[in-house]
C-alpha cells in the first residue's frame, strides 16, 4: 500500500506543488515520502515498506537514472521477473518488487504490462526520450485518477491528491452524483468531481510527442468466447500460487475471517502455506439477527487452528467515524459496509499488521451476490430484460427523486438507465447472466466493490491482498461454462462445490449474507438523531430538506421502509458537506 502522485507537462507545476500532492495521501505510506522533478515530469510517492523496507524509497530510478518508476501496490512475481532481468545483464540495487518495473521498461516498453502479476498503479518516466506511461493493474485493484492541470496532465492514486494542487478547480460533476441515485455509486469512468476520472481497469495512456493518449486496453475479461471447465485440483493449484505470490511480505500479516465461503476458502489454504507463527484473523460480530456470520467464523478458526479476534460493531460506531469513511471513500457511496472495512482496518492496525487476506473477488464474476439468485432464480432467457435488472439495483425510482430532489437537481439524475445501458451494450449478445457478470466486473468492482478494501485500509496503512484477485485465477473463474457458475438458483456454485472438500455442505450452501449494518434499524432509533441532522445539513440547494426528513419519520414509524434511499441521501450529504463545505 503506498501513494503514487505526479504532474507532466503542466506549465507552472513546481516541485512544492506536487510535494502537497503526497502530503494529501501520506496516509497510504507513513513510512518515507519523496518527490523528484524531472524536466518535463514532476513524481511523488508516499511509501508503504511492505518488501526490502530500507531500499526502496521512490521515485525510484534504475542503475544510471534514466528511467524512474512512482509505484503504488505490488509486482507479486518480482523475484521470478528479476532473474530473467539479471540473466539479460540488468543490475539491481534493491530486493523491492519496484525496481524490476524500470528494467522491464527498458527491455519491452508497454509489452512490460503483460509479465506483470500484481495489484498496480504506477507512472514510468523515461529521461532519454520524454516518453512515458501511466498504468493501472487488470482489473482495477489499486487506483488510479488523473486530470488536466495548466496544460499537462496531473495523476494520483487519490482523487484528494488532485484537489491538493494549487489553482485546480473543485467542483461538483452533478451529472454523475445524480447516477449515485440509481447505482448506489458513481459509475466509472467518472467521477463525482468535475474534470477527474478514473483510469480504468487493464488500460495504459502513453505519454510522447508532449501528451497523453486516450486511455488503451491491455487485458479484458474473458468472458465471451470458448467456456473452459476446470477441475478440482487446477483451481487449488492456481489458488495456491496466488497465496505463494502474495505471502511476499517483511511485516506482519493476517487474514479477515468473515465465515462466508469465500473468506473461508482462502483460510483453508492459506494456513498451509503460511510461514509464520499462528494465523491472526479479525471477524465482525454483529447483534442484530441476519448480519452476522461470526459464529461461521468461529467454526473455520476452530477447524483450522486460526487465532480469531472478535470486532464487535455497535450503532455509536458510525456517527463516530461517518466523516472519516466519506473523506477517505472520496465520492459517495450508500454501500454502509465501508464502515466495515474502515473498522476491520482500524483494529489490523491496532494489532500491529501491515497486510491482511481477503476473500475478495469471486461474487462478481459468479454470480454470487444476493440480488443475483433473487432475480436469476425468477427469470428465464425468454423474460429477462436488463432494464428489469436495473430497476432491481436501483437505489432510487422515480417517484423517489422527484420527492427528495430540487427542480434543478432532479434532471441530473434522469440518464441513469442510459448509462446503464451504455456500460453495458458491449455485452449485449452474451446470455443474459453473462452481461450481469460484465456489468459487475465493469462498474460495479471498480467503481464500489473494489474501492472499500483499498481506500479504507490505505487510511489505516493495511494492504489488503486477495488470492482471489490473481488474475489467472480470475481469468479461470470468467471462462468456466455458466452453469458451473449459477446452478439451481445457486451463484458461485464452482467455488461452493470446490469448498465442501474442506468444509461441511450445510455450511457452504447456506444462504448468502452480505457484509453490511442494520442501518436502516439503527436510523429508526439509536442513530435516529443523528440521521436527522446529517439530512438537514445543507447540500447547494439539491435536496427538498423537509421531505427528507418527512421519509426519515415515515421510515422510523414504519409507514415505509426507505433504508435505500435514506443511506445514500446521508452519504451524500456528508460527502458534499467534506469537499464542498460553502455549499
Amino acid at each position: 500500500m503506498c501513494g503514487m502522485v505526479g504532474v507532466v507537462n503542466a506549465s507552472n507545476t513546481t516541485e512544492a506543488d506536487v510535494w502537497k500532492m503526497v502530503e494529501a495521501i501520506k496516509y497510504r505510506g507513513v513510512d518515507e515520502q519523496g518527490v523528484k522533478p524531472l524536466g518535463r515530469a514532476i513524481l511523488g510517492h508516499a511509501r508503504l515498506a511492505v518488501v526490502d523496507r530500507e531500499n526502496g524509497m521512490q521515485p525510484m530510478s534504475n542503475t544510471d537514472g534514466t528511467v524512474w518508476v512512482a509505484f503504488n501496490g505490488e509486482i507479486f512475481n518480482f523475484v521470478e521477473l528479476r532473474e530473467q532481468l539479471k540473466a539479460k545483464g540488468y543490475k539491481f540495487k534493491s530486493r523491492c518488487d519496484t525496481e524490476v518495473l524500470v528494467h522491464l521498461w527498458c527491455e519491452k516498453g508497454e509489452r512490460m504490462l503483460e509479465d506483470l502479476v500484481g495489484m498496480f498503479a504506477f507512472f514510468i518516466w523515461d529521461q532519454r526520450t520524454e516518453t512515458g506511461m501511466l498504468a493501472r493493474d487488470r482489473q482495477g485493484i489499486k487506483p488510479c485518477f488523473y486530470a488536466p492541470h495548466q496544460g499537462g496532465v496531473a495523476f494520483a492514486s487519490e482523487m484528494k491528491a488532485i484537489l491538493a494542487l494549487p489553482g485546480f478547480e473543485r467542483r461538483v460533476n452533478d451529472a454523475a452524483l445524480g447516477n449515485v441515485f440509481s447505482f448506489n455509486y458513481c459509475p466509472p469512468p467518472e467521477t463525482c468531481f468535475e474534470g477527474i476520472r478514473h483510469l480504468m481497469p487493464g488500460h495504459f495512456m502513453r505519454f510522447a510527442n508532449g501528451r497523453f493518449s486516450e486511455p488503451q486496453r491491455y487485458w479484458q475479461w474473458p468472458i465471451e468466447g470458448e467456456r473452459v471447465a476446470a477441475s478440482q485440483q487446477e483451481f487449488e493449484a492456481a489458488l495456491d500460487e496466488a497465496i505463494k505470490l502474495q505471502m511476499r511480505f517483511d511485516v506482519d500479516g493476517g487474514l479477515f475471517l468473515s465465515g462466508g465461503v469465500d473468506s473461508s476458502v482462502i483460510a483453508a489454504r492459506l494456513v498451509h502455506q503460511w510461514n509464520r507463527p499462528q494465523v491472526d484473523a479479525i471477524g465482525l460480530r454483529i447483534e442484530d439477527k441476519g448480519f452476522s456470520e461470526y459464529t461461521y467464523a468461529q467454526d473455520v478458526a476452530r477447524r483450522l487452528n486460526i487465532n480469531l479476534t472478535p470486532l464487535d460493531i455497535v450503532p455509536g460506531n458510525i456517527p463516530e467515524i461517518a466523516n472519516a469513511v466519506v473523506r477517505h471513500a472520496e465520492q459517495p457511496h450508500g454501500d454502509f459496509s465501508f464502515f466495515l472495512f474502515y473498522l476491520l482496518s482500524r483494529r489490523a492496525h491496532e494489532m500491529g499488521k501491515i497486510v491482511m487476506f481477503t476473500g475478495d473477488g469471486p461474487d462478481e464474476v459468479m454470480l454470487g451476490f444476493r440480488h443475483n439468485e433473487q432475480y436469476f432464480s425468477e427469470m428465464t432467457r425468454a423474460n429477462f430484460s436488463m432494464r428489469g435488472y436495473f430497476d432491481l439495483i436501483s437505489y432510487t425510482t422515480e417517484k423517489d427523486r422527484k420527492r427528495m430532489m430540487s427542480s434543478g437537481f432532479l434532471p441530473h439524475t434522469q440518464n441513469a438507465l442510459e448509462r446503464f445501458m451504455q456500460i453495458t451494450q458491449p455485452w449485449s449478445d452474451l446470455e443474459p447472466m453473462e452481461q450481469v457478470a460484465a456489468y459487475e466486473l465493469h462498474s460495479l468492482m471498480p467503481g464500489n466493490n473494489s474501492v472499500k478494501g483499498d481506500r479504507m485500509g490505505a487510511c489505516w496503512s493495511i494492504e489488503g491482498r486477495a488470492p482471489f484477485l490473481d488474475h489467472r485465477v480470475s481469468e479461470l473463474f470468467a471462462r468456466l461454462p455458466l452453469n458451473e457458475k449459477f446452478y439451481q438458483g445457486v451463484g458461485k456454485h464452482f467455488l461452493k462445490k470446490a469448498a465442501t472438500t474442506y468444509f461441511d455442505h450445510d455450511f457452504v450452501f447456506r444462504p448468502k449474507t452480505m457484509p453490511t449494518l442494520p442501518i436502516g434499524e439503527w436510523i429508526k432509533g439509536p442513530l435516529h438523531g443523528w440521521a436527522r441532522d446529517v439530512l438537514a445539513l445543507p447540500d447547494g440547494g439539491r435536496f427538498d430538506r423537509n421531505e427528507l426528513q418527512l421519509m426519515l419519520e415515515e421510515h422510523r414509524s414504519g409507514m415505509h421502509n426507505h433504508t435505500r434511499q435514506l443511506r445514500t441521501l446521508l452519504m451524500t450529504k456528508l460527502w458534499l458537506q467534506e469537499f464542498f463545505p460553502q455549499h
